[in-house]
């Protein structure tokens, strides 16, 4: 009874705040930017009204104030690192309790825009595509001299802003920003948020999720004085949410957003890869043992083809074909930091500040250099010499550019080993570049510099001058396997093909954060390295009267007369270098191991 009484209060409380707020709005501003006529959304006029040499705006608008700002046929559009600033304005009647309201939207594919009262911290207000969105914000805080800044955020274009109304009412509180817990263990949590101004206590709601998505609670309108509330008795096999409302006398706000909470974890344990089942010609399953708390696993697969005779061989091959979006005159853009092996033939590529145009991968500075980093790649073999080979241009809206410059530079794991500027010439251009300080983990990165214009990539190879016998690696991919403990491949195996494979387990955790806490993954170390190859003992390719034969525990060779002898372990590493006349015994470890007699060579598996 008390429980259905206590309801039927809350519920008579939101309804004597929501009657309040009807009869006791006032508002103190309010714009819809039907003056700026020139241009249009899909083509916004290119003057900048907010500069001095124009003053548009001002003169429009008194006491507005601005940069980047353009008429956009009944809207404003606010440019890359811009801002609009609305004229001071009495906002300090009811207490000075805002809401404001307006439209926003991106230019880009995605975005977000920053709102600032005076000189309190900014709102941000994600926008996750290029639609129209309405925003609402409601503050505390409003003065007799107030004013507000609107600024794009995570935009290359801008952003289009329109119908912006500020309002002031006793009755409207600011739902409180609930935070992710960095306290939680499964049995339990800490929920934490901000303190609303004017607030005089709080309502949590804890829940779970049932099949349809409708709210199992656990707590119900707990009332809470302070910021934080300890739960516990937790069953750990669900997954938990919370919200709070802020209350003041008779006026209950907004909830939060729902916070769905994390188990924090400071670290995972290394999966145990296991031995590889089903193999055959035709592939494999890799198999791993579960890891306590992880939610996902990647397995990471690297290629090893022993080299039956002398080859120059394309490490890397890229030609970005999996780049469809956008064009050189319409250019798409990605994440500002990403794995890009959706666009790329071979995994492990990264780019920072890059852009899309089907066919090419672009890079565009802002603020600082874009770059675009390769895979990590053995290029030890030929004592280290490598070829690069680059077809590049650079453009902006006009067309092609020439002058600008791009950094090759070769790193050994972190640290840069080597470097060479290039000079473009405009137009795409094949470049040629030749390096010696390949090592077994060799990353090439491009560092394009210019800051109004765009660098392209149009295809992209990495080669070596190899002999017979040379071990090429090449990273074949990495497989998300969800929660499963193994993974089916359909790879080629051969006499001269193998495959290594290791796993590392993800789960998600919490990062607390001067800017609010957040989710993010975090990674194992990865396991042991399996070695995945076809079922044979040895490969005979020494001349007649020779031979090679794997026993337990190393190789037996035969040779009809001296033969220098030296075998390498399948990451090109010698173990042993030796002449041999007639029979000669060679303890090894188990493994697979490359043998060179002469100028022939033989791959051998020692169980």
């Amino acid at each position: 009874m008390k429980k259905k009484l206590r309801t039927l209060l809350l519920s008579a409380l939101l309804l004597c705040g929501l009657a309040a707020q009807a009869a006791d709005v006032t508002v103190v501003l309010e714009e819809n930017f039907d003056a700026f006529t020139e241009g249009s959304e899909s083509a916004p006029a290119t003057v900048d009204i907010s500069s001095y040499s124009s003053n548009k705006l001002r003169n429009t608008l008194s006491g507005w104030s601005g940069s980047k700002v353009y008429e956009a046929g009944g809207c404003l559009k606010i440019g890359s690192s811009g801002n609009l600033r609305t004229a001071t304005t009495d906002m300090s009647s009811n207490g000075g309790n805002l809401r404001i309201t307006f439209r926003v939207k991106s230019l880009d594919t995605v975005g977000a825009v920053d709102v600032q009262l005076g000189y309190n911290t900014a709102n941000t207000f994600y926008l996750y595509d290029n639609n129209w969105t309405e925003i609402e914000l409601i503050l505390a805080g409003g003065r007799s001299s107030s004013y507000l800044t609107f600024k794009p955020n995570f935009v290359v274009e801008g952003i289009l802003i329109d119908d912006l109304k500020v309002e002031t009412s006793t009755d409207f509180l600011a739902a409180p920003v609930a935070d992710i817990p960095t306290r939680a263990d499964g049995t339990s949590f800490t929920a934490i948020w901000k303190s609303v101004s004017g607030a005089t206590g709080y309502l949590l709601n804890v829940f779970t999720l049932d099949a349809t998505g409708a709210r199992q609670y656990i707590l119900q309108d707990q009332a809470v004085t302070g910021t934080s509330y300890s739960v516990t008795g937790l069953d750990p096999t669900k997954k938990h949410y919370y919200t709070v409302r802020a209350v003041r006398d008779n006026v209950i706000s907004k909830e939060s957003d729902v916070i769905e909470v994390i188990k924090v974890i400071a670290s995972l344990d290394a999966p145990e890869a296991l031995e590889a089942e089903a193999v055959s010609a035709n592939g494999f399953t890799a198999r791993w043992n579960a890891v306590d708390d992880a939610t996902r696993y990647e397995l990471n697969v690297t290629r090893f083809e022993c080299l039956t005779e002398d080859a120059t061989v394309n490490i890397i091959d890229e030609d970005f074909s999996r780049v469809t979006q956008g064009t050189l005159t319409s250019v798409a853009y990605g994440a500002t930091r990403e794995y890009l092996d959706s666009y790329t033939k071979q995994p492990g590529w990264y780019g920072y500040m890059h852009c899309l145009a089907a066919g090419y991968m672009g890079l565009f500075p802002y603020g600082s250099p874009a770059t675009l980093t390769t895979p990590e790649l053995d290029l030890s073999a030929n004592n280290g010499q490598f070829t690069v080979k680059a077809n590049m241009a650079s453009r902006n809206y006009s067309g092609e550019v020439a002058g600008d410059t791009i950094m090759v530079y070769v790193y050994d794991d972190d640290t840069a080993v080597d470097s060479v500027k290039v000079t473009l010439e405009g137009r795409f251009t094949d470049y040629e570049l030749n390096f010696d300080c390949g090592t077994p983990q060799t990353y090439i990165m491009l560092s394009y510099i210019n800051g109004t214009n765009k660098g392209w990539v149009d295809s992209f190879v990495v080669s070596q001058a190899l002999s017979a016998g040379d071990v090429v690696s090449t990273p074949v991919g990495t497989y998300d396997a969800g929660t499963n403990t193994s993974y089916t491949l359909e790879l080629p195996l051969s006499e001269d093909i193998m495959y290594t494979y290791n796993v590392v387990a993800y789960a998600p955790t919490v990062i607390a954060s001067y800017y609010g806490n957040y989710v993010d993954e975090i990674a194992s170390e990865p396991s042991n390295t399996i070695e995945v190859v076809l079922p044979v003992t040895a490969v005979d390719r020494i001349s007649a009267g020779n031979s090679i034969k794997a026993v337990n525990g190393g190789l037996d060779i035969a040779t009809t007369q001296p033969t220098d002898v030296a075998v390498y372990s399948i990451d090109g590493r010698l173990v042993t270098n030796r002449q041999v006349n007639g029979n000669t015994t060679v303890n090894l470890p188990a493994g697979i191991y490359v043998v060179k007699a002469g100028r022939q060579t033989a791959k051998v598996v020692i169980r």
